[in-house]
C-alpha cells in the first residue's frame, strides 16, 4: 500500500521556483528520504506534505485521500502527521514523562507509552525537563513523543544536524531502530548522503532547481548513478574528462574500458578513492606510477594523497583510500591500479 503520493508538485515562494514538478510515492511503513543541498527545497516540500504550505500546483494524497490540491487543502491537524522539526519542540515546563504522555491520544496508543521510554534509553531523566538534558536526549524525547501520538505519516527534518558526530551516530542509530519497531511511514529530509543510506529504504535526491534528479535504494544511487552531480553527491571524487578512443578512456591513473556507444565521445570520469588501488613498489615503477605527498591514518583506512604526471608530464592531484595498515613513506613510489567498479563515465 502507499502512504503518500507527491503528483506534479510545483512551488514558488516570491516568484521563485523552489520545487519543479515533483513526483514520488512513500510505500506504507518505509522510510524514504529527501537528500538535497541547502535550498533546494527539502523543508518546503515537507511543509506542504503536512499541510502548513497550500499547494499551488499538483497534488498530495495520504493513504489513497487527496489532502491537498489548487482545489482542497486539509488541515494540518487533521492529516494525523507528525512533524519533528530540528529543534525538536518540546514543552519546557512539562518533565520527560510528561511531554511523552502528552498526546492526546497516548493513553490509547497501541505504542506503549513505558515501552517507548525503554527504548529511548533514559530511565533516570523521566523527571528532568527538557532544558536539564542534552540534545541527544531531546532528540530521542521528541522523536519518541512523535510516534506515541500513531501519525499515518512521521516527517522529520534534519533530525539529527545540531548534534556532534559521535553523538549523531548514536542518536541516528537508536532513531532507527526505534523507527523500524513502530512500523510508521517516515520521510526524512537530510543533506547527509551517508545518513540517507543508513536510515532510508528510498532516497529522492534533489538539486538546486528542486528537482528530483534521480530515485531509488541507497544500493541503487551509489552504484548507478545517473551522472556527475549523483556521483559527486556521495563523496569526493577524482575527477578526469578526455576523448574515447578504441573503447578505452586514458587518465593519469590508467586507461578506463567504456561503453561502446561512447566512441568519439567527450566524456568525464569520476574514480572514488577506494578505486584507485595501490601497491608500494621500489623505483622504478612498472606501470602507472604515483609519488606519495601524504599519508595520513583516518580511522578506518588511509588517505593517501598522491601526484602522478598527465601527457604533458603536468602533475596531477589524485586520492586514494586504502587499509588502515598501509602507510608508504612520504615521497615513495606505489604503482597504481584502477578498480573498474569504482570508476563512472558520462558524456562531457
Amino acid at each position: 500500500m502507499i502512504a503518500v503520493e507527491v503528483k506534479d508538485l510545483t512551488h514558488s515562494i516570491n516568484n521563485k521556483k523552489i520545487l519543479n514538478n515533483i513526483n514520488f510515492n512513500l510505500n506504507k511503513d518505509s522510510i524514504s528520504c529527501i537528500l538535497g543541498p541547502s535550498g533546494s527545497g527539502k523543508t518546503t516540500l515537507l511543509k506542504l506534505i503536512a499541510g502548513l504550505e497550500k499547494v499551488q500546483s499538483g497534488k498530495i494524497i495520504i493513504n489513497g485521500e487527496e489532502v491537498s490540491s489548487t482545489a482542497k487543502h486539509l488541515p494540518t491537524e487533521k492529516r494525523k502527521i507528525g512533524f519533528l522539526f530540528q529543534d525538536y519542540a518540546l514543552f519546557p515546563h512539562l518533565t520527560v514523562k510528561e511531554n511523552l504522555r502528552f498526546p492526546t491520544n497516548a493513553k490509547n496508543s497501541t505504542n506503549n507509552v513505558d515501552e517507548i521510554i525503554e527504548l529511548i534509553k533514559l530511565p533516570n531523566s523521566l523527571d528532568k525537563y527538557p532544558h536539564e538534558l542534552s540534545g541527544g536526549e531531546q532528540q530521542r524525547v521528541a522523536l519518541a513523543r512523535s510516534i506515541i501520538s500513531q501519525p499515518d505519516l512521521l516527517l522529520l527534518d534534519e533530525p539529527f544536524s545540531s548534534l556532534d558526530l559521535s553523538l549523531r551516530e548514536e542518536v541516528r542509530d537508536d532513531t532507527l531502530h526505534l523507527l523500524q519497531k513502530s512500523n510508521v511511514s517516515v520521510i526524512i529530509v537530510t543533506h547527509d548522503p551517508f545518513e540517507a543510506m543508513f536510515i532510508s529504504n528510498h532516497i529522492n535526491i534533489f538539486d538546486k532547481s528542486g528537482s528530483i534528479v534521480q530515485s531509488g535504494t541507497p544500493n541503487d544511487l551509489y552504484n548507478n548513478p545517473k551522472n556527475s552531480y549523483v556521483t559527486g553527491f556521495f563523496g569526493e571524487t577524482n575527477k578526469f574528462e578526455g576523448v574515447v578512443k578504441e573503447s578505452h578512456i586514458y587518465t593519469p591513473v590508467g586507461k578506463i574500458k567504456t561503453p561502446g556507444n561512447l566512441e568519439g565521445e567527450k566524456v568525464v570520469v569520476h574514480i572514488r578513492p577506494q578505486g584507485i588501488k595501490l601497491n608500494k613498489q621500489p623505483t622504478p615503477v612498472n606501470g602507472i606510477k604515483g609519488t606519495v605527498m601524504a599519508s595520513k591514518l583516518m580511522g578506518s583506512f588511509s588517505f593517501i594523497h598522491l601526484s602522478v604526471l598527465d601527457n604533458n608530464n603536468e602533475v596531477v592531484h589524485v586520492h586514494s583510500h586504502m587499509p588502515a595498515d598501509f602507510n608508504p613513506k612520504q615521497s615513495s613510489a606505489v604503482e597504481i591500479e584502477i578498480d573498474n567498479d569504482q570508476a563512472y563515465i558520462f558524456k562531457n
